[in-house]
């Protein structure tokens, strides 16, 4: 007698194969994703690393700050992708726990013809120095306060919004619906204060509540090359309710001083200007919320080309000698900050940063000036 159970198998190993071979056709659901092997695919890997070192009279530590690898795609002739994840601190998983792992954006533009569609975790265009803050590219090792207290460097938000632009370059911009501040914690406390700015309160990637997006965008204008003009700005609630709004806008300047003055050889400025206005009601008073947040920098960079670091390194190496000056209003006592710098480029991807910092705050003594080295590099 034929074991019933056996004869189950049998049929449904049967069944299975029928349909197997007939929907090997009709359902290809591997089709549409991409083949590592693929000839149509342009998939580009790169990013930057960089190392710091701070020594003052009460600190001499290494900071292996930034690890950033860095994704760029073409989908398409319309479509791209792009992406930067940074591992800072080498990530949560380290004993010390203070790392992190975080998208710095992530995003997909569609070519709609004349203007492009941007959806996905957006890099905030508040400011130049949040959407140019490599440190390859940055020619002193901290970030200007502007661009940590006024504008939480690096500020990522999701959200859908456009770019346009001038063929030529001498214009472009950006607008954006986005995820707004969270200034509230959730327990009747807040994200907002006068000893860290805005800084704690960034945007979710995942939840905005209740509230109506946040609305940001940027205008950059381009006279002549080497020069260009941005003026940004940021409105929306900040408040679990969505009753209380914040504003931010930031003015920005970077030049070449030698398309004016060519004696002055290659000299660049760099101006940033931001401004933050929150609305407050009794609670946020009681809580000391600042209404007004203000901080700005003024940074000249002038480049040299010994013939000693050119025999050490060839003909793209060069060396910088960087000053910079700001000063911060968070709404308490007013911090302001001095930097001279020095570095050597042995390429122009490569960097190596000896930096002397200088803070002081109203009312307080006089700290003693930070030692920076620090190594940044693309990869």
């Amino acid at each position: 007698m034929i074991n019933k159970t056996a004869v189950g198998i049998v049929v449904v190993l049967s069944v299975t194969m029928m349909v197997a071979t007939t929907g090997q056709a009709q359902i290809a659901r591997d089709n549409g994703r991409p083949q590592a092997d693929s000839d149509q695919r342009d998939v580009r890997l790169g990013g930057y690393l960089d190392l710091e070192m701070f020594k003052n009279d009460g600190r001499f530590e290494f900071k292996n700050h930034r690890l950033v690898p860095m994704i760029d795609a073409t989908v398409s002739d319309s479509v791209h992708f792009a992406a930067e994840i940074e591992f800072e601190y080498g990530g949560p998983q380290i004993a010390s726990g203070d790392g992190e792992v975080k998208v710095e954006y992530a995003y997909a533009d569609v070519d709609l013809g004349g203007w492009q569609l941007r959806s996905g975790a957006i890099l905030v265009p508040l400011g130049a120095t949040n959407l140019y803050h490599d440190s390859p590219m940055r020619e002193l090792t901290n970030r200007p306060l502007v661009a940590r207290t006024i504008v939480p460097s690096t500020l990522t938000s999701a959200g859908v919004g456009g770019l346009w632009g001038a063929d030529d370059g001498s214009w472009s911009v950006e607008a954006y619906a986005l995820n707004g501040f969270n200034g509230e914690d959730g327990a009747g406390g807040y994200n907002i204060n006068s000893s860290k700015g805005v800084r704690s309160a960034r945007p979710s990637l995942k939840v905005n509540g209740d509230r109506s997006p946040s609305l940001c965008g940027r205008l950059a204008w381009s006279p002549i090359l080497g020069t260009e003009f941005g003026f940004s700005a940021w409105n929306g609630p900040w408040d679990i309710d969505g009753d209380l709004d914040l504003t931010i806008t930031v003015i920005d300047l970077t030049t070449d001083l030698s398309s004016f003055i060519e004696a002055l050889g290659p000299t660049e400025l760099e101006i940033e200007i931001g401004d933050v206005g929150i609305d407050v009601d009794a609670d946020a008073i009681a809580a000391e919320v600042p209404e007004k947040l203000t901080a700005n920098s003024i940074q000249i960079s002038r480049r040299f080309f010994p013939s000693a670091i050119e025999n050490l390194f060839g003909d793209e190496s060069s060396c910088g000698l960087t000053v910079r000056f700001e000063e911060e209003d968070l709404g308490a006592a007013v911090k302001t900050r001095s930097t001279v710098g020095f570095n050597i480029r042995p390429t122009d991807e490569t960097i190596l940063k000896f930096d002397y910092e200088q803070e002081q705050i109203e009312n307080q003594p006089d700290p003693d000036g930070t030692f920076i080295f620090s190594v940044a590099t693309y990869f």
